[in-house]
């Protein structure tokens, strides 16, 4: 009934990503670059070429990994007339299943994400919000379910997954929907 894949496509993330690596790497290829082609080497207390030349490679890798971490990233959830399904690869790589009985109740609208669970990501609130799994935007489900935790999956099409989730709920009791203003 409702199937959507979602990515980190925050602008200021990707600003933060690259501008990390490039303040931590460029300066060390810039010493690798001045200590192997002039022979002086380079800082106040200079490293041999064999070290600076692994620890610059160390870190772009290290650098790398993190914005490739981002870049496959996503966030993908399933609604089905019997349960709702998400993962969040590669944090979370099996799919989590909760079946139609487990769920009270649910909720479709505007959330903080700094405020409610400090950001995006796979969160855990600090309050009685329960546990987040979001990546960009302020719109997402909260899951009442019935053992009294509550879930919160992100969304960018919030009127799809409210739709879905009635058709999944039918008959089953449910608070009132928060309208989208």
């Amino acid at each position: 009934m409702f199937r959507e894949e979602q990515k980190f496509r925050v602008w200021w993330l990707w600003l933060i990503l690259v501008g990390a690596s490039a303040v931590s790497a460029g300066p060390l290829w810039y010493g690798v670059w001045s200590q192997l082609t002039t022979g002086v080497p380079w800082g106040d207390e200079p490293t041999g070429d064999t070290a600076l030349v692994v620890t610059t490679l160390l870190v772009t890798l290290l650098m790398g990994g993190l914005i490739l971490l981002f870049v496959l990233a996503r966030l993908e959830t399933e609604i089905t007339t019997a349960d709702i399904a998400f993962r969040f690869s590669p944090f979370v790589r099996k799919w989590r299943r909760i079946p139609r009985e487990m769920i009270a109740r649910f909720e479709a609208g505007r959330y903080n994400p700094i405020m409610d669970y400090g950001g995006w990501g796979v969160r855990q609130s600090l309050g009685k919000k329960g546990k987040a799994y979001n990546v960009s935007g302020n719109l997402g489900l909260t899951l009442y379910l019935v053992d009294g935790k509550k879930l919160l999956i992100g969304t960018r099409r919030l009127q799809a997954i409210s739709y879905a989730m009635d058709n999944m709920m039918k008959g089953m009791p449910r608070s009132e929907e928060k309208r989208v203003s």
